[in-house]
């Protein structure tokens, strides 16, 4: 069963596939796959952006991420441009993951991306968990993990604004886990969530 994992920004999504992947649930992170794609499309990075992007050196030639982003993250066209590009590779490697772990025999698999639904990755998950977290805990999360002023973070969670569990195209259950006095109510919400996911698929619904 391949379930997806989201939420907004430090809600402990990341907290919450560590703890998946220490009960044996393989995961594949989706925003690691995202680097990934810029080095696989380098090309058509430089065709779309210019050479600025671009850097050499004796490893050879990668994207200059920085200048990419100073690029994209001022100009919602150019962003749109680069996820043209990236997100459609990123979905396909996911796929291809999903079932190199399912032919390596594991009975679940997680795909854990912030932006679930706007990759369209939902089409490939039996099932979803949304993680979420109050507002002033998410706050001081972002402060603290990031190093960041608050300011910096009241931005970032503005930007996510948008963002929420959404039945998707397939009509896949999404699980609301709450994430918020420490990691063992984290994990007692994720094995109640699991135990039912299994429970389901053995009723066949």
């Amino acid at each position: 069963m391949v379930i997806g994992l989201t939420g907004k920004y430090c809600a402990g999504k990341n907290a919450a596939e560590a703890i998946l992947i220490e009960e044996g649930i393989p995961s594949i992170d989706v925003d690691k796959l995202g680097h990934q794609a810029l080095s696989a499309n380098i090309e058509r990075i430089e065709q779309n952006f210019g050479a600025e992007v671009i850097k050499s050196d004796e490893k050879g030639r990668s994207v200059n991420r920085r200048a990419l982003g100073e690029i994209v993250f001022s100009d919602p066209a150019a962003l749109k441009k680069l996820e043209a590009i990236s997100h459609p590779w990123m979905k396909d490697e996911t796929a291809r993951l999903i079932k190199e772990y399912t032919a390596a025999g594991a009975r679940h698999v997680i795909v854990n991306a912030a932006i679930l639904h706007k990759m369209k990755l939902d089409e490939l998950c039996d099932c979803i968990i949304w993680i979420e977290a109050p507002l002033c805990r998410r706050i001081r999360r972002g402060m603290n993990r990031d190093n960041t002023g608050l300011k910096s973070v009241l931005k970032r969670i503005y930007s996510q604004r948008q963002l929420k569990p959404k039945p998707s195209l397939n009509s896949v259950d999404i699980y609301r886990v709450v994430n918020g006095s420490d990691l063992d109510s984290l994990r007692r919400g994720l094995d109640a969530v699991i135990s039912n996911i299994v429970q389901k698929g053995r009723d066949g619904r």
